[in-house]
């Protein structure tokens, strides 16, 4: 078997953060940089050309932090929590803190962290300029430890974040995590993408799934700045941080902001998400593999097996089957398992399969993922 094929996974079952897109539109300009006498002779013959793979990292983020600031929340709680942010001055700081949000609208939205928020009785959030508000939750959903919350504030006092894009970031990218753990400053720590996201093991037919898949960075993120905005060096959101303790320690993760842009109109309609599945286990497509296939070029989905009875055995896809486009968007083995899982529940979805040297046309009906 080629080392491609050998970990599967279960559509609607399991979603992996995406890699290998490119975009670069500069925020700033990298100043060139200078020598000294020292080793003028050494730069005055260079080994090979140099070549700047990320151009837009600033010189500090000053900046940055100043403009994003007003954008950032502070949340408590009405009664003392343990382990919040003031955990980590012990004997310090203030009891009611939960961490941190950010501005997701002016309407009100915020954006945190689901395990934050937990079943405090009452949370307020405190904007930059000091005014606090009620906030009351939307929805949330615990596998992807996202929660939206409202404030009745007016929209000349909400400053809305810009959102980003996670699908073109690339391990080695700077970002900036900010957040405001006791109300009274926007802190900000500073690093790369340390990874696009490792999923845990699907659990066989679909009974219970787990969404654990997120981007890593280096970037410290604590219970303070945890439910705040990553953002990139141009000041797009491109993540919520989440800071998840585990036995060997925590994990500084983040929750790409285009896996959670997609359930943000459930939340708001229906305070959680239904998550919907296909059936099928998926495999990349390697070059080797598009051409046995006739394929022109390495895309899609290969389809390994099935779960008996399910939404894709229904609707006709087989084994060796390569699923190109669902719902009208082309995938692969990568994007296609989340896509498939917030598509929604009785709908006829139309999918682009392609079978014995030719593309075809299959109606899936979308159903509830196995509880």
């Amino acid at each position: 078997m080629h080392p491609a094929l050998r970990h599967s996974l279960l559509v609607g079952g399991l979603f992996v953060a995406l890699a290998g897109c490119r975009e670069r539109k500069p925020a700033n300009e990298v100043a060139p940089a200078t020598t000294s006498a020292i080793d003028a002779s050494v730069a005055a013959e260079p080994s090979g050309p140099v070549r700047i793979v990320y151009p837009s990292a600033p010189g500090s983020f000053v900046k940055l932090v100043r403009e994003l600031s007003p954008s950032v929340v502070h949340l408590r709680s009405s009664h003392s929590v343990h382990g919040g942010p003031s955990a980590l001055i012990p004997g310090a700081g203030d009891t009611n803190a939960l961490g941190s949000a950010f501005i997701l609208d002016r309407d009100g939205h915020l954006v945190t962290s689901a395990h934050l928020i937990g079943t405090a009785p009452q949370i307020r959030a405190v904007l930059a300029n000091g005014d606090e508000y009620v906030a009351q939750v939307v929805g949330q959903d615990a596998k992807l430890d996202l929660a939206l919350l409202k404030i009745n504030a007016p929209a000349k006092a909400l400053t809305p974040v810009r959102m980003g894009d996670s699908d073109p970031v690339e391990v080695g990218e700077w970002v900036l995590a900010l957040g405001n753990p006791e109300g009274s400053e926007v802190t900000a720590s500073a690093g790369i993408i340390s990874s696009l996201g490792a999923s845990n093991r699907d659990e066989i037919a679909a009974t219970r799934t787990n969404y654990q898949s997120f981007m890593r960075t280096d970037a410290n993120i604590d219970v303070g700045n945890s439910g705040g905005p990553l953002v990139n060096t141009a000041g797009a959101v491109i993540g919520v941080s989440s800071a998840v303790s585990t036995k060997s320690g925590d994990m500084r993760l983040v929750v790409p902001i285009s896996r959670a842009r997609q359930i943000f109109p459930m939340l708001k309609t229906d305070g959680v998400v239904t998550r919907a599945w296909l059936g099928v286990f998926v495999h990349p497509v390697t070059a080797d593999i598009a051409k046995t296939k006739g394929m022109e070029r390495a895309t899609g989905a290969l389809v390994s097996d099935l779960v008996p009875g399910s939404p894709a055995a229904r609707a006709g896809v087989i084994a060796g089957d390569v699923i190109l486009e669902f719902d009208g968007k082309s995938v692969d083995h990568r994007t296609l398992p989340f896509l498939a899982s917030t598509a929604g529940v009785g709908r006829q979805i139309p999918m682009q399969v392609w079978r014995n040297g030719q593309g075809r046309e299959l109606i899936v009906v979308s159903a509830k993922m196995p509880e």
